[in-house]
């Protein structure tokens, strides 16, 4: 009897170590990048594309994020949207361009480079996101769950839309 409680205690552990590791190696994991292309949304003909990357900063809890664009004309705007149930934009769940910003700001022109660089704060998550953290907006984006649509003048609903590949 003691010799089984013995083996089922030192069981009991490594179950908790392998789960540990599980756990610290998740959290590694969280600093890796995201990578989205974007191409023209669906309806819309463009030559134009872009790529967004997002990492998650552990040590400030913000989600740095940086879009590049190539060929896009007369841009307004750039958010992180959920994936609605068809697969397109859902809800907004936070502005990438304009840096900062809640309304439109046109880019007059064709413009090639990069459109936006910064970091998100919980403080600027919207929609369904308002209260969450930058963490929760990068899993959704890990996962297919967010994407990112880029708007233009010609294109008010959205242009480009790219979602990460599901895991």
């Amino acid at each position: 009897m003691v010799r089984r409680m013995l083996v089922l205690m030192l069981a009991a552990v490594a179950i908790t170590a392998f789960y540990g590791v599980d756990v610290s190696i998740a959290d590694e994991k969280g600093g890796e990048k995201v990578g989205i292309k974007l191409e023209a949304a669906p309806d819309v003909k463009t030559e134009a594309k872009a790529k967004a990357s997002f990492v998650l900063d552990k040590a400030s809890g913000s989600l740095k994020y940086k879009l590049e664009v190539e060929n896009l004309q007369d841009v307004t705007m750039g958010h992180i949207h959920a994936v609605g149930d068809s697969g397109l934009p859902g809800p907004v769940l936070a502005w990438l361009y304009p840096v900062g910003g809640s309304a439109a700001s046109l880019k007059e022109g064709k413009f090639t480079g990069t459109l936006a660089e910064a970091a998100l704060t919980a403080d600027q998550l919207a929609g369904p996101m308002k209260g969450k953290t930058p963490k929760e907006v990068y899993e959704m984006l890990e996962y297919g769950k967010a994407g990112v649509a880029l708007h233009t003048k010609q294109n008010p609903k959205g242009e480009l839309w790219g979602v990460a590949k599901k895991k």
